[in-house]
C-alpha cells in the first residue's frame, strides 16, 4: 500500500507540476507579448496625435524625426496616409493591429498599426526573443517535472507510511490477538478516521462471529471426545479382562494387540479432537520422538508383502520434540498412501538431517500428482480424479498429515519428480522454521 501510495504521489506531483510549468510559461509569454504589443501602439499612438493638423509635408518631417528618436529604443516606425508612406523607417508594410510579420525572414518581428486623423502609423520591433521563450515552455515544463519527481521520491514514502499508519496499527492490533482469546481493547475503540473505523467495525464483527463459531466447534469436540471415549473405554475394559483369564496362546497374543491398538487409538482420538480445535494452537511438543523408531515401528505392522515394497534408508535417528502416537499416525498414512498409489511398485522412505530441519521423504514408482492438484490433496476428503478412479479411500490421509504436520510446526509439500510422487515432509530443528515454498499451506 505504501508503494501504491507513493507511485501515485509521483505520478500526481509529475502531472501537476508539469501543467503548472506550462501554464506559468503560457501566461508569461502572453503577459510580455502584451507588455510589446502596448509599447509599439503608445509609440504610433502618440506619432498620429503629433502630426495631426499637419500638411503631408510636415507630417513626413516629424514622423523622420520621431523615427531617430525611437531608433535608440530599437523601435521602427512609419507614417503613411493611405497606402503611400509620408516619412519614417523604410522597408515598413502597412499593417493594422498587431501581430507578427508574415515575411520567413522576419519571423520575430512585431508590427502595431494605429489609425487616427486620416493617418496611419506602423511602429515595429525585432521581438526574437519572445518566439524562443514560446518554444521553451515544452523544456521548462520537463525541468519543472524532473525536480519535483526528485522532491517527491525524497518525500513521497515518508508520507505515504503517515498516511497508512492507521492501517498499520490496525495490523498490530489484530497481530495480536491469540488463538481463542478475547479481542485487545484498542480494536474496541473507534479508529481516528471514519474510512479505518468502517474496516476496524467490520473485521469486530467478523472475528466475533468467528469465534462464535469456533466455541460452538469447541463444544461439539468436547461431545463428540466423550462419546468416543466411552464406548473405547468399554472396549478396553473388555480386552483387559478376557486377557486376565486364561486362552490358547494365538488368542492371548491377539488379545494383547487388541487391547494396544484401543490404547493408541485412544490416545489418538483424545489427540486428534484437540488438534480439531483449531482455536488452541500447536499442541505442547515436549517428548523426544525418534522418527527413525516410528518409521521402522510401522513398517514392522506391515503385511510381510507390503514390508518387502517399502526401502528405509535412515541417515539419521531423526530424534525432535513431538507426539508419538500422532506422528505414528502420519507415518502409517504416508507409506499406505504411497504403497497404494505405487502400482505394486517399490516405496523409498529416508530419513535425512540438514542444518535447519529433518526430513522424512517418502517416494513411490506411480503415476505422480499432478502440479494443480500438489496442494488441493492435503484438503479433507479432495481426491483427485485418478484417485476417484481407480483406488478406494475418502480424501482423509493426507490431509491428517497436514494437520500432524502443522501440530509439529512442519509442513508437507509435494516435489515435482519425473517419476511418481515425491512427498517431502520438513520438521524444523530448536530455533529453525524452514521456510514453506510459495503456496504451501502444511
Amino acid at each position: 500500500m505504501v508503494r501504491r501510495l507513493s507511485r501515485a504521489m509521483l505520478a500526481v506531483t509529475l502531472a501537476s507540476s508539469a501543467l503548472t510549468a506550462a501554464a506559468t510559461g503560457l501566461i508569461a509569454y502572453h503577459l510580455l507579448l502584451e507588455g510589446e504589443d502596448r509599447r509599439l501602439r503608445d509609440a504610433a499612438v502618440d506619432l498620429v496625435e503629433e502630426v495631426a493638423g499637419m500638411t503631408d509635408a510636415e507630417a513626413g518631417a516629424a514622423a523622420q524625426s520621431e523615427q531617430q528618436e525611437l531608433a535608440a529604443f530599437g523601435i521602427h516606425i512609419a507614417l503613411f496616409s493611405g497606402e503611400r508612406r509620408l516619412g519614417g523607417a523604410p522597408g515598413i508594410p502597412v499593417a493594422s493591429g498587431c501581430g507578427w510579420s508574415p515575411l520567413p525572414a522576419e519571423s520575430g518581428v512585431r508590427s502595431c498599426g494605429v489609425m487616427a486623423h486620416g493617418r496611419l502609423a506602423v511602429a515595429r520591433e525585432n521581438l526574437e526573443s519572445i518566439p524562443l521563450l514560446r518554444l521553451s515552455l515544452p523544456l521548462a515544463a520537463l525541468l519543472a517535472a524532473g525536480c519535483a519527481a526528485l522532491l517527491s521520491l525524497g518525500v513521497s514514502r515518508r508520507v505515504a507510511r503517515w498516511a497508512a499508519r492507521p492501517l498499520t496499527e490496525l495490523s498490530a492490533e489484530l497481530s495480536r490477538i491469540e488463538p481463542g482469546g478475547p479481542l485487545p481493547a484498542p480494536l474496541h475503540a473507534p479508529a481516528r478516521y471514519s474510512e479505518v473505523n468502517a474496516v476496524r467495525a467490520a473485521l469486530v464483527d467478523l472475528l466475533t462471529r468467528l469465534q462464535e463459531a469456533l466455541d460452538q466447534s469447541r463444544r461439539f469436540a468436547a461431545n463428540a471426545a466423550h462419546e468416543l471415549r466411552t464406548p473405547l473405554t468399554t472396549l478396553r475394559a473388555e480386552l483387559e479382562l478376557q486377557a486376565e483369564l486364561s486362552q490358547p496362546p494365538d488368542t492371548a497374543q491377539a488379545l494383547e494387540r487388541m487391547h494396544r491398538t484401543v490404547v493408541s487409538l485412544g490416545v489418538l482420538v483424545e489427540r486428534l479432537l484437540v488438534l480439531a480445535d483449531g482455536t488452541r494452537g500447536a499442541l505442547e511438543l515436549l517428548e523426544p520422538v525418534s522418527l527413525s523408531g516410528i518409521v521402522e515401528e510401522a513398517l514392522r505392522s506391515l503385511p510381510e508383502g507390503e514390508q518387502r515394497r517399502v526401502d528405509f534408508e535412515a541417515g539419521t535417528p531423526g530424534v525432535i520434540p513431538g507426539d508419538g502416537h500422532l506422528l505414528r499416525q502420519l507415518v502409517d498414512n504416508v507409506v499406505e498412501n504411497a504403497l497404494k498409489f505405487s502400482n505394486g511398485g517399490r516405496v523409498h522412505v529416508s530419513l535425512q538431517q540438514t542444518p535447519d530441519a529433518t526430513r522424512l521423504e517418502v517416494r513411490d514408482e506411480g503415476p505422480g500428482i499432478a502440479r494443480e492438484d500438489s496442494m488441493r490433496v492435503f484438503e479433507p476428503f479432495y481426491r483427485t480424479p485418478s484417485a476417484r478412479a481407480g483406488k478406494q479411500g475418502h480424501g482423509i490421509g493426507l490431509s491428517l498429515v497436514a494437520l500432524v504436520a502443522r501440530a509439529h510446526r512442519a509442513h508437507a509439500e509435494f516435489l515435482p519428480s519425473t517419476e511418481g510422487a515425491h512427498l517431502r515432509l520438513s520438521f524444523p530443528r530448536d530455533g529453525h522454521s524452514p521456510a514453506a515454498p510459495p503456496g504451501a499451506g502444511c
